[in-house]
């Protein structure tokens, strides 16, 4: 059976979308957790009339974040294999047979699979690939994985489960802890997840939490393996630092905080050309404007 984990907050107006996309399912061997993690609309009202199907359960926290409500929806679950599903997207109607069937193939520990992104109007599909070299150097590198909602349970629960200090970047973090510890993972580049870019979710209305939560996750991992003597990682943090310093000037326009992450980036990776091009980008700029 599949267990799948719908966590929610105040995403009523969605929420029927992804729950039917699993009753849709052409293998009906599931069961569904919806975790309302402290709505303030109406979410339960919606809920409540998929609540006369036994395979429906409602559970309710206090407001604390995306991964402790999939970790209390996982907790509650009785199936073989845990499935993630965001309130606000949904799945492809063949993707319990084919994720169960991957799974029984390759004995793998988690997926990867393709995902179509849909932002209004425009839909865009994301195939899964492989990077070549050491994945545990591409995974630090970056979040290469492009969906991973699909685990056999203890795998999950052994790995242990979603980190509940993050409010965002949970997935990267799982990520690295899956190929860190060596889990085998499959592809299935198949959309079988579709997302949808909603406003008002936490990636697209706060950035500066997702900023907050990467550089949390880059001292996490990366700082502590770079402090240990790991240069490699240090350059690979060095880079990471130095990204997230960009998307504080340009993207939410503070340069005390972009400006602590450059320091950060070059203790670790001091580089005089990458110093000053930003400066050099600037004056060329200003000069082609005059």
């Amino acid at each position: 059976m599949v267990s799948v984990v719908i966590p929610t907050h105040n995403a009523a107006c969605y929420v029927r979308r992804a729950v039917d996309s699993v009753l849709r399912q052409s293998h009906q061997g599931f069961e569904i957790l919806i975790v309302d993690d402290g709505s303030k609309d109406n979410t339960k009202e919606v809920v409540e009339p998929y609540l006369s199907d036994p395979r429906i359960h409602y559970l309710h926290q206090q407001n604390r974040g995306p991964s402790a409500a999939k970790n209390l929806g996982a907790r509650a679950s009785r199936g073989d294999y845990l499935a993630f599903l965001d309130a606000d997207d949904f799945f492809a109607a063949n993707t319990f047979e084919t994720i169960l069937k991957v799974f029984e193939l390759t004995n793998a520990a988690w997926l990867n699979v393709g995902v179509l992104k849909i932002s209004g109007d425009v839909s865009t599909v994301r195939h899964p690939s492989l990077p070549s070299g050491d994945l545990r150097l591409a995974i630090l590198a970056d979040d290469f994985i492009t969906r991973s909602p699909f685990y056999p349970r203890q795998e999950f629960f052994t790995i242990g489960m979603f980190d509940e200090e993050y409010w965002s970047r949970e997935d990267w973090d799982i990520n690295i802890r899956m190929i860190i510890a060596g889990r085998r993972f499959a592809i299935v580049d198949e959309p079988l997840y579709k997302y949808t870019r909603t406003e008002g979710s936490l990636t697209t209305s706060n950035r500066r939490a997702v900023y907050i939560n990467t550089e949390k996750l880059l001292c996490k991992h990366h700082k502590r393996m770079a402090d240990a003597g790991d240069r490699e990682i240090g350059r690979i943090y060095a880079a990471n630092m130095w990204g997230l310093a960009r998307q504080y000037f340009y993207e939410i326009h503070d340069p005390r905080e972009g400006i602590r992450c450059v320091w950060e980036s070059l203790r670790y990776n001091f580089s005089f050309r990458r110093l000053v091009h930003p400066l050099i980008h600037r004056m060329g700029a200003a000069f082609n404007n005059r």
